[in-house]
């Protein structure tokens, strides 16, 4: 479990964050979790690593008592408890999810991807460059009509160039010039 423990490290650190020494030390007390690490940056997430608890009970005194002593001195980092293996019984993940954020990671051996997908909540967003995002929203439109661009279809785009009221204004006389042609084709008969 060392080395899956060493593999989130690697994940978080790559995302930014800070491993702290261990044990952690918070306000004078030591809380011997298998690993730590702090976000830095945008990021203030306090996160914590768990190997597959042996003694579920000692992991949840050992939380609870980090949750306590956080509080005591008012800080305001969520706290994240990466767990690795299998999965506590229901009661004692009830009770760990009172004092944090569980992010359990039952694969054995998990790969860089597993674990980024297992704490996503973590990570940083990523957002596309413009130049991924395509090609603008009018000339996606006239890309997708193609040779069905009418001259009316043509004037509409136009319009959106300048705003929302001259598209308005512009399909306001589209729509009263088919009704003055339905009219005078009505006259005609």
């Amino acid at each position: 479990m060392a080395s899956d423990v060493d593999a989130v490290l690697a994940v978080l650190e790559g995302a930014g964050f800070e491993r702290l020494p261990k044990p952690l030390v918070v306000a004078g007390s030591t809380f011997d979790f298998d690993a730590a690490a702090k976000g830095t940056g945008v990021s203030h997430d306090l996160v914590l690593v768990a190997a597959s608890p042996s003694a579920p009970r000692h992991l949840t005194r050992l939380l609870s008592g980090l949750s306590r002593t956080l509080d005591q001195v008012s800080s305001r980092r969520p706290v994240s408890l990466v767990l690795l293996g299998q999965t506590p019984g229901e009661r004692t993940m009830t009770v760990l999810e009172q004092h944090a954020r569980v992010l359990p990671i039952e694969i054995e051996a998990p790969d860089p991807e597993q674990i980024r997908k297992a704490i996503a909540v973590l990570m940083p967003l990523t957002l596309p460059s413009v130049t991924a995002r395509g090609q603008g929203p009018l000339l996606e439109v006239t890309t997708r009509i193609g040779a069905a661009l009418s001259s009316e279809h043509k004037a509409l785009v136009n319009a959106a160039l300048v705003g929302p009221d001259e598209v308005r204004d512009s399909l306001r006389r589209f729509i009263d010039g088919a009704v003055e042609a339905a009219d005078s084709d009505e006259g005609e008969r």
